[in-house]
């Protein structure tokens, strides 16, 4: 522990006068991006919207469909418009539960499990 201190540097330097933030420092980094690491989190974003989107889709089509029948008379129009927005809000919501579960299914890496790779590439 003695020579410890000797290795440490502890110089410091001062900002140039007048640098602020440059536009270079604001870029986003597309090497990052374009690596594996990135499109992993790129593909976890989506899937973490992807799931958002379906509870906020499930919670909107409960909700317009409880009020269908409360708030007008069947056949009338606001009846049918409130029926068509249930409708839509049904059809989005399994849109985004599909497309949550294949996102989910990608992050996961479905059939990339190395002990189930190298048994089917072992007795195949």
């Amino acid at each position: 522990m003695a020579e410890f201190p000797s290795k440490v540097s502890t110089r410091t330097s001062s900002p140039a006068q007048g640098a602020g933030t440059s536009v270079s420092a604001l870029r986003p980094d597309l090497g990052f991006v374009r690596s594996i690491l990135g499109m992993l989190m790129l593909l976890q974003l989506l899937m973490i919207f992807n799931m958002g989107a379906t509870v906020l889709y499930i919670t909107a089509f409960i909700t317009c469909s409880a009020s269908v029948e409360q708030t007008s008379l069947k056949g009338t129009r606001p009846y049918n418009q409130r029926a068509a927005a249930s409708f839509f809000a049904c059809l989005v919501m399994i849109a985004y539960g599909v497309s949550a579960f294949f996102s989910f299914q990608a992050w996961r890496g479905v059939g990339n499990n190395a002990a189930t790779s190298q048994m089917a590439g072992g007795y195949a």
